[in-house]
């Protein structure tokens, strides 16, 4: 028996079946590069990095094929499914399938592990992605169809942002990722608004969603590599909504859409813009964590978190950190002035504060009149692990790249370069003793 053609295969006849036992008809070792995921236009069919194993080795793959396949492979804009394959032989160890690729006709899985021709496996679907990538496609169906209704706002592309939940997945703190659809114009807040209420309204009305495989389809829009006379062509219909042909993986009533969001809008080229949204589970998940993450903003600012008061707070609170941060630097250059005069009259060669960055350093440096710098002023900041810079100028080359090989030898975390009369580093961290190691360096420059 042959194997059944992708647009014919189990996972696209039945979306919410999640488990099918088949047969292995073929396996064959592959390249790991050939199993990349990310197969983009831009990187399509070149070599790309393989996955490694924990001890830095490329992994060995397989690429198998069965006679159906209830896991889908990457197309029509949607990731590939992720899942196991299991034997009767080896019920307890499942082998984990998480790349899935079209091979014209062909649905082929990568296996870290080979199966013999024959085997009979049952092939299992990590159900919560499952779910979560027909929530956003489907929904991105609905969100299309209804934009299509206002001028300018035809969906010219889409992109699904990256699933992080799965049967075995705890997200944790991450924020789900959004998708976005590609429109020819920025469309108006009150669009938007509009827009996202229409689509959830239909969700609520429970619109069935069906799949028809019509032999007089238009197939202008199939990939390259699909064959057009042997392949199917799979029309999605949002009853009273839409038509559109996709290979996908969808629900069967919109209900199952939950909800949809829109979020942002980006710029993106000419008058092109990306609007950003969010289905289902993935966007309560996103509306959750920002609602606390305002809350917890709110209580930061000392702010109600009312959109319009907290944004007030926020701008009240900028402005006031960019005012100090003025003020701050006003009294340094002063401070810096003040240290400039001192390197003239006291003949310093050693000057550190530990509160203050580079910017005051090159300033001090800067103040000192033509002529009037030491053989070698060396200049520290910072004082913590958290490390600070180095800044070393004078009237005579040598003395300062003297003084400079000596500041780096003597301080580990000391890196930096320059020439002549200047020489400037950072240090990653200062350990204890490395302040008075320099102030020691700077002092012998003046007796040597």
């Amino acid at each position: 028996m042959g194997a059944k053609i992708v647009g014919n295969l189990a996972c696209q006849q039945n979306s919410y079946l999640y488990d099918l036992q088949t047969r292995v008809i073929s396996c064959v070792e592959v390249a790991p590069s050939k199993a990349d995921t990310k197969r983009t236009k831009k990187n399509k069919g070149k070599g790309l990095k393989p996955n490694l194993t924990p001890d830095g080795t490329e992994e060995e793959l397989w690429e198998i094929e069965c006679e159906d396949s209830v896991l889908f492979p990457e197309g029509g804009g949607q990731p590939t499914d992720h899942g196991t394959l299991t034997t009767a032989d080896e019920p307890h160890l499942p082998i984990p399938i998480t790349t899935i690729h079209r091979h014209g006709l062909r649905a082929v899985l990568f296996s870290p592990r080979p199966l013999t021709p024959g085997t009979v496996v049952t092939q299992h679907v990590d159900t919560r992605r499952r779910m979560d990538h027909m929530q956003q496609h489907t929904g991105q169906h609905l969100l299309s169809a209804i934009m299509d209704t206002y001028p300018g706002l035809e969906t010219l592309g889409w992109g699904m942002g990256p699933s992080i939940v799965g049967d075995n997945v705890v997200a944790g703190d991450n924020i789900p990722n959004m998708n976005y659809v590609e429109l020819g114009r920025k469309p108006t807040d009150d669009e938007i608004s509009e827009i996202q209420g229409k689509c959830n309204q239909l969700i609520m009305q429970n619109k069935p969603i069906t799949v028809s495989t019509p032999h007089d389809a238009i197939k202008d829009w199939l990939p390259s590599d699909y064959d057009k006379d042997s392949g199917i062509v799979r029309v999605i219909t949002i009853e009273d909504v839409d038509e559109n042909p996709c290979c996908g993986t969808h629900l069967t009533q919109t209900s199952h859409i939950g909800l949809i969001l829109l979020h942002h809008t980006q710029p993106i080229r000419g008058t092109n813009t990306r609007l950003f949204f969010s289905c289902g589970s993935r966007a309560v998940t996103l509306a959750t964590s920002s609602l606390r993450a305002t809350r917890a903003l709110s209580a930061t600012l000392s702010s109600s978190p009312a959109p319009s008061e907290l944004h007030a707070r926020a701008t009240q609170v900028t402005n006031s950190l960019r005012d100090a941060i003025r003020s701050k630097r006003k009294l340094e250059t002063e401070v810096a002035s003040y240290l400039a005069a001192r390197v003239v009259q006291d003949k310093l060669t050693w000057i550190h504060r530990a509160d203050v960055g580079l910017d005051f350093l090159m300033d001090v440096a800067a103040a000192v009149p033509l002529g009037s710098l030491p053989d070698a002023l060396l200049l520290a900041a910072g004082s913590t692990a958290e490390g600070g810079s180095v800044l070393i100028v004078g009237n005579d080359a040598d003395r300062v790249q003297s003084v400079a090989s000596k500041a780096v030898a003597t301080v580990k975390t000391l890196k930096g370069g320059g020439k002549g009369a200047r020489w400037q580093g950072k240090v990653q961290a200062w350990e204890k003793g490395n302040i008075d190691a320099l102030e020691q360096i700077a002092k012998e420059s003046v007796l040597n």
